[in-house]
């Protein structure tokens, strides 16, 4: 009875030191604060680079070698300023991550999508040291960037997902499978036009430095050539997409893929507007922006559309009261009851399928 005592004292202090634990809902709101920092920071990634002041801070993590801070100048106030924004979403992808961690009921798929997004963001600080030390490489920054667009599409399925049912069996495929496949081709299209876009801006005039500083080498491919490989891949995936979003209105489809399907192409052919307006203007730093912001949106609106090819029913509301369960993939379902009105002649997905 004496040794006891000390054992309940450990355990209430463990206890106290236990973080909280998150619910669905909470987690949620976490899952899109988690986005929209992500596509916050490819915008303002962007101003540094179209402002010319990549170079604003010249050593890394600090801005100067031995000053932590920006002096008032307008190039070092933008990059610190961008520095700053990646702080705070470090912050919040590492709140995900606890929050997926702490979540009840617990989802494997959930926690490792927040942890790729803090290692994403992890290599994003030491990836954008590495651009500052070798004077803003182009291929560096390339990668930089295609870095950012990956967490962005990561930061959508991880949204999509977090109030869904991804136990095995619950996704129900809405459309033959052919149309799946080539919805997944025409994703995996985009990404080659937004690498190709980030090779047009390689070799174009926008480097990320300003006139007074060591100006970093540009791709060695014309602009013009890179330009026109870059709207060829567009114009194709264009009609993939349009081609996609009449045949499901010709297929016996519910409306909210149908629904997906007309805004996917509605912000590719706006995209594709403004890329050719920013060309023959001959690339004004406004128009580039936001025809990066567009880039992102795109990214957004193409993995959703994908994921809008299923249907995965919410996922049950977890008791308030009584051991967590946990939801994962990997495990047998749980005991829950079937949504209603579930189609049951469409396809069953296997576990972790879009």
């Amino acid at each position: 009875m004496v040794a006891s005592a000390p054992r309940r004292r450990g355990a209430a202090r463990a206890r106290a030191l236990q973080l909280p634990t998150v619910g669905q809902e909470a987690f949620r709101r976490l899952s899109v604060a988690s986005l929209a920092a992500v596509m916050l920071i490819v915008a303002t990634g962007a101003a540094v680079r179209l402002s010319g002041s990549g170079l604003g801070c010249p050593d890394w993590p600090s801005c100067y070698q031995h000053r932590f801070t920006a002096e008032l100048s307008y190039h070092p106030l933008i990059e610190f300023g961008n520095r700053l924004v990646t702080v705070a979403l470090t912050v919040i992808l590492v709140a995900t991550l606890l929050g997926a961690l702490r979540r009840r009921p617990y989802r494997r798929d959930l926690a490792w999508l927040a942890a790729g997004l803090v290692a994403g963001v992890l290599g994003q600080a030491v990836l954008g040291g590495i651009v500052v030390y070798t004077k803003l490489n182009p291929y560096l920054v390339m990668a930089h960037f295609a870095l950012s667009m990956a967490m962005v599409a990561a930061a959508a399925v991880l949204l999509h997902r977090s109030s869904r049912d991804y136990t095995p069996g619950a996704g129900r495929l809405l459309v033959m499978r052919p149309v799946l496949l080539v919805a997944r081709g025409a994703v995996a299209l985009l990404g080659m036009v937004v690498l190709a876009g980030t090779a047009v801006t390689g070799a174009g005039p926008h480097s990320g430095a300003a006139q007074n500083q060591l100006q970093p080498r540009r791709i060695p491919v014309s602009l013009r050539s890179m330009a026109e490989l870059h709207s060829s891949l567009a114009l194709l995936l264009v009609g993939i997409v349009l081609a996609l979003a009449v045949s499901l209105h010709v297929l016996d489809v519910p409306e909210r893929v149908r629904r997906a399907g007309r805004l996917f192409v509605a912000v590719l052919v706006a995209q594709a507007g403004i890329g050719y307006v920013q060309y023959f203007t001959h690339l004004p730093a406004l128009l580039v922006e936001v025809h990066v912001i567009g880039a992102t949106s795109l990214v957004v609106g193409g993995v959703q559309f994908l994921l809008a090819l299923t249907a995965h029913p919410p996922e049950p509301v977890a008791p308030r009261a009584g051991p967590p369960q946990e939801l994962d993939e990997g495990a047998g379902e749980p005991a829950r009851s079937e949504p209603d009105g579930a189609p049951g002649d469409l396809a069953e997905l296997p576990a972790g399928g879009w």
